[in-house]
């Protein structure tokens, strides 16, 4: 029985190290893209270089635009909550868990 506690203890110490440094990671990796946003192809109506297109398609092309970058600034910032929350959930159970084991150690 005492054993099988200290696996249960080390595989739940293992998992949340895992996420928090997954968590980690995705959370620099997030701000970084919130910081430094990629210009991806807007795929819609684009203005062509003969201008045939009309004012209020070019009126409808801006907005959209506008829009896409609002959307992905949204999406980034609600990326980096994510991640900062599952370090915030993982690291005080590793640090539980691990002072447990710390304590069995000692017994």
């Amino acid at each position: 029985m005492f054993k099988l506690r200290n696996l249960y203890l080390y595989l739940v110490c293992f998992v949340s190290l895992m996420m928090v440094l997954a968590g980690i990671i995705f959370t620099v990796q997030n701000i970084t893209d919130l910081m430094f946003p990629t210009n991806y192809y807007y795929e819609g109506i684009s203005p062509d270089k003969s201008g045939s297109l009309s004012e209020y398609d070019k009126k409808i092309y801006e907005e959209n635009q506008i829009r896409y970058e609002q959307n992905r600034s949204i999406e980034s910032k609600k990326n980096v909550a994510k991640s900062v929350a599952v370090v915030v959930v993982a690291l005080p159970t590793f640090l539980y868990h691990w002072r447990k084991v710390e304590k069995e150690k000692n017994i």
